[in-house]
């Protein structure tokens, strides 16, 4: 075959060329492209890391509070970030040293992370033993059992606290499953699976360290719609009695209501002179309202009447803890 155009090839070239503007044929599709780096993978959006970030602000105002209230110092437990990364780079970003505590958080996942730098348990084992901290507090070299077996309750403070935290979406059941500083027990997840990196900067007193929180990212994906729709939820649904058990109990508890009848004024004289048998005028009729108390609370008012043998009040409208006009 030849590789040469004959003449009529090339003027068929040149027509096609002309009836398409000199443009090529072949069009450019004009759709973005976005890079997407399957290291790290974005598996949550905005609003999701939205809800995720108030989750874990209020487990840090909580967790602080309690830390105050049990340590009886001045603490506080600010969140810093909410990031996406792989497990090898979390690992890459705490100290060596550090305590790692894996837990089951069931049903959001059997593997969690919470990781406390050596100079907080140093602190929380210097004020569970009835010390003090002064500005400066050293960083010890390592963690001792002793030392682990200690700040074992602030451990489990700090999962008490994350689970009211999750509260509006989730009920967690906390298990602490090890406790460890060894490198070797960090090998709990895949290296390249991608994680959900909760950090923390705690303070107690004038000494600041950190604390992280870490979530396999694929445990989170199946309560992402619980995370956009709780609030609105829970919040259609705060004045309400959700525990029918709770409710039961409360309508077996007795309240003592009475009912006013009406008012008027004496003076002391009046008052001194009064005796068995004596009568007294409220201003009254029987068409009158009268009130209905619950628990020395104006609660409703209604109307007079019997109901058999006995002087009723057929309850006509609530009276908002106001009383009526006389």
């Amino acid at each position: 075959m030849s590789d040469t155009l004959n003449q009529d090839e090339i003027n068929a070239l040149m027509e096609t060329f002309n009836a398409t503007g000199g443009q090529e044929s072949s069009k450019v599709s004009d759709k973005q492209v976005r890079v997407y780096d399957f290291a790290r993978p974005d598996k949550f959006s905005k609003d999701h890391l939205r809800a995720l970030n108030s989750i874990h602000s209020k487990h840090g105002t909580s967790f602080a509070a309690a830390m105050a209230a049990s340590l009886r110092v001045q603490t506080r437990a600010d969140l810093l970030a909410v990031d996406q990364l792989t497990y090898r780079e979390y690992c890459a970003s705490v100290p060596e040293s550090t305590l790692f505590i894996e837990v089951d958080l069931k049903p959001l996942t059997s593997t969690a992370i919470f990781e406390f730098n050596p100079l907080l348990v140093s602190l929380w084992v210097d004020l569970l033993a009835g010390g003090t901290v002064a500005e400066g507090h050293a960083t010890p070299a390592g963690i001792s059992d002793v030392d682990r077996a200690i700040v074992r309750s602030m451990v489990e403070l700090a999962l008490r606290q994350y689970t009211e935290a999750w509260g509006c979406a989730l009920a967690l059941k906390p298990a602490i499953v090890s406790m460890s500083t060894e490198s070797s027990m960090r090998q709990i997840l895949l290296p390249s699976e991608a994680v959900l990196v909760c950090g923390y900067e705690v303070s107690l007193g004038e000494n600041v360290s950190m604390m992280s929180i870490c979530l396999p990212a694929s445990s989170i994906e199946p309560v992402l719609p619980a995370l956009t729709m709780g609030r609105t939820l829970n919040a259609s649904r705060s004045h309400e009695f959700a525990d029918p058990v709770l409710m039961k109990t409360f309508e077996s508890v007795p309240l003592e209501c009475k009912a006013v009848l009406g008012r008027t004024s004496l003076t002391f004289g009046e008052l001194a002179d009064l005796e068995v048998g004596d009568l007294i005028r409220l201003p009254v009729n029987e068409e009158g309202q009268a009130e209905l108390w619950v628990c020395n609370m104006p609660a409703f008012a209604g109307k007079l009447g019997v109901s058999g043998k006995k002087i009723a009040i057929r309850v006509a409208e609530p009276l908002d803890g106001t009383t009526l006009d006389q």
